[in-house]
């Protein structure tokens, strides 16, 4: 889950995750948009489900880590933070 300015659209955050998964990313899902209590005015919480997978292999720790890196930096890059 990520916390997001209100005008950012969901689609420019998941066509940015898809973009830096890259090919690894099998499918990406939104399944949360939350809006209220422990939530700062004009921000909301974006919650993606995200599958990676490899065709021809099992994917390494080092592998999915990487990706999940790049995601967070380019989600970064748009300010947009990871929600603790």
């Amino acid at each position: 889950a990520v916390l997001v300015d209100d005008a950012v659209p969901a689609a420019s955050m998941q066509a940015a995750v898809e973009k830096a998964a890259g090919k690894l990313l099998e499918s990406v899902k939104l399944f949360d948009v939350y809006k209220g209590k422990g939530i700062p005015e004009g921000k909301k919480s974006v919650a993606y489900s995200l599958s990676l997978r490899a065709p021809d292999r099992t994917l390494t720790d080092d592998e999915a880590d990487a990706a999940m890196k790049r995601v967070v930096k380019a989600l970064d890059k748009m300010g947009i933070s990871l929600r603790s």
